[in-house]
């Protein structure tokens, strides 16, 4: 009897506990409906989405950070190095103003100074007062522990408040793969102003080099190079200056280039038909070139005017490629392809006629003689000529009537000046065109009456039109059947230090450098002045050397750095006294 009541109560719970249960699981089953449609529905749009869309391309804007932040994104590159502005050494402080502190207040303050050293001396138990923390040096700047050895991009702004003004990039020591320089290839070109690229150390191979090479002929602005420490296998270093290049300083320090890298670059310099017409500046320093490498890189500058500066100091060359040093400066005989070239180029020169077809020569000499026709086309040139001059003459009495009259030497400097440059061969055909538009715009513009000071505003708006000489163009002088024509002189600097070059080659170095002197004294300038400074000191020779006395000797006053040393007051007045 007494089970029972027991028994009917917990019927009773079991029954309301399974009524819950049972309407939870409605609701349970209800939501994961409602779940599960919604995640069909959502997955059905993702799905549409990635199917039918693909990510839009990025165009860069020319903000170097804002692109190359997305670009690295979007490349699932984890860890992103950081574009930080380059570092530089602080300037010195300014000099402290001399009106802030007067005679007196210095004292005064040296007066305190002393008090309180006495006080200090009577009252040693006196607390000491917190003395004022030193400000920071202001020589070089501080970063962060181990923030020296991140990965960065430093770059240099020309303004800082102007994001799309970067000019430069440096890259130190970190490896730049496939992944970077896909990125830099949309990057690079978008900087309009960028002049400048550094990559120190970054672990380039043949395959990214060429890529790099590539990307920087995109860059319109790019005149600045420098890939040192940087070992390729294939050494193509020669794709950065070859012909359509636009760079003009190039540094190939520590990169292991050996004799095969130079004959590359060599080439690259220059050939008989093709020569590279914007390096001005070439760092080969510290490298595995030898004599085969270096004469190769002697004969690139035979056809080249271009290069200024060349230092391959620090490598393993000897007299060999010093012997060919001293011929390319000096003078040197033309080889069979570098003769066949120069015919060609003094048969456009000189003679445009030779081109014309035999068909038009045949009916010339059909219909009349080609002396005839020569003559009648000169009849009516000097004819033309001379009604012309004689209406000049005719304004110019005028002229001098109404006190208006000109130099003749304004008219005739024109001339003069055309001839000068027909027998060098700079004019072309082009040049003559654009002379002759320019002189008939600014005639219509001056207006006034004919003849009154033509010559002189055409021959003062005009600009200068140069070329560049080609070398094959200048005097040859044949001896003993071998054409010979004088060496480069546009180079200035050469430094060819800390190698192994002995008494022959120097011997041979000083005998360009004499021959360049004189050529200079006769006035002959038209292929520039010759080396200026010249470096050949650590090489395996004495310093006593007779050669290399000279050679210092003659080079010293070349140099444009060099100053006179400054006369005695006793030397000054013996000059004078001899002097008158």
């Amino acid at each position: 009897m007494t089970d029972r009541p027991e028994s009917r109560l917990s019927g009773k719970e079991l029954f309301k506990s399974a009524a819950k249960k049972v309407k939870m699981g409605k609701k349970l089953e209800r939501v994961m409906k409602g779940d599960r449609s919604a995640t069909s529905a959502t997955s059905h749009d993702t799905s549409d989405v990635d199917g039918n869309k693909s990510p839009e391309p990025y165009s860069c804007t020319g903000d170097f950070e804002a692109d190359y932040t997305e670009l690295c994104n979007r490349a699932g590159l984890m860890e992103i190095p950081k574009v930080v502005p380059r570092p530089h050494r602080p300037g010195p402080p300014p000099p402290p103003d001399p009106k802030s502190a007067t005679p007196m207040s210095q004292r005064e303050s040296c007066k305190s100074a002393r008090s309180t050293r006495m006080e200090k001396v009577e009252e040693p138990t006196s607390p000491v007062p917190s003395e004022q923390e030193e400000p920071p040096p202001t020589t070089y700047t501080t970063s962060d522990k181990f923030d020296y050895f991140k990965p960065k991009v430093q770059v240099e702004l020309e303004k800082p408040e102007d994001k799309k003004s970067m000019t430069e990039v440096y890259i130190r020591g970190w490896k730049v793969d496939q992944k970077y320089i896909d990125i830099f290839k949309q990057c690079f070109p978008a900087a309009d102003k960028l002049h400048t690229i550094d990559f120190w150390n970054v672990g380039l191979t043949d395959n990214t080099l060429a890529q790099f090479a590539a990307v920087a002929s995109q860059c319109l602005n790019l005149r600045t190079v420098k890939l040192d420490g940087n070992p390729v296998p294939g050494e193509g270093f020669h794709q950065l200056i070859g012909e359509d290049s636009m760079i003009v300083s190039m540094s190939l320090r520590s990169c292991k280039i050996t004799d095969k890298g130079a004959e590359l670059i060599g080439k690259a310099l220059s050939t008989a038909k093709t020569r590279n017409q914007s390096l001005c500046a070439l760092n080969l320093n510290s490298n595995m070139i030898t004599d085969a490498g270096a004469c190769y890189i002697a004969n690139g500058l035979r056809m080249n005017r271009t290069l200024l500066v060349l230092s391959i100091a620090n490598n393993a060359i000897g007299d060999e490629a010093a012997k060919k040093f001293g011929e390319v400066l000096s003078r040197f005989s033309l080889t069979h392809e570098e003769v066949v070239e120069r015919r060609k180029v003094l048969s456009e020169k000189g003679a445009p006629d030779v081109r014309r077809s035999p068909i038009s020569r045949r009916a010339e000499s059909r219909d009349r003689p080609g002396s005839q026709s020569s003559r009648s086309q000169l009849d009516k040139s000097m004819a033309k000529s001379g009604r012309a001059s004689s209406k000049a003459k005719k304004d110019k009495k005028e002229d001098d009537k109404k006190g208006k009259g000109k130099d003749d030497k304004w008219k005739k400097e024109p001339q003069r000046g055309a001839s000068k440059a027909n027998s060098l061969g700079f004019t072309s055909e082009l040049q003559t065109e654009t002379l002759g538009k320019a002189s008939k715009g600014k005639g219509r513009q001056s207006g006034g009456k004919k003849g009154q000071g033509a010559g002189s505003i055409t021959e003062a708006e005009t600009p200068d039109i140069l070329e560049i000489i080609n070398p094959l163009l200048e005097e040859a002088e044949r001896v003993d059947g071998e054409l010979l024509i004088p060496g480069n002189r546009a180079l200035i600097n050469l430094n060819i230090s800390r190698n192994r070059i002995g008494e022959a080659g120097l011997k041979s170095l000083l005998k360009g450098i004499q021959y360049q002197i004189t050529l200079t004294t006769l006035g002959s300038r038209s292929g520039g002045t010759g080396l200026m400074r010249l470096s050949v000191q650590k090489n395996s020779f004495p310093l006593n050397h007779e050669s290399y006395l000279k050679m210092q000797e003659l080079m010293m006053t070349r140099d444009p750095l060099y100053k006179p040393p400054s006369k005695t007051p006793d030397e000054e007045s013996t000059s004078q006294a001899t002097g008158s």
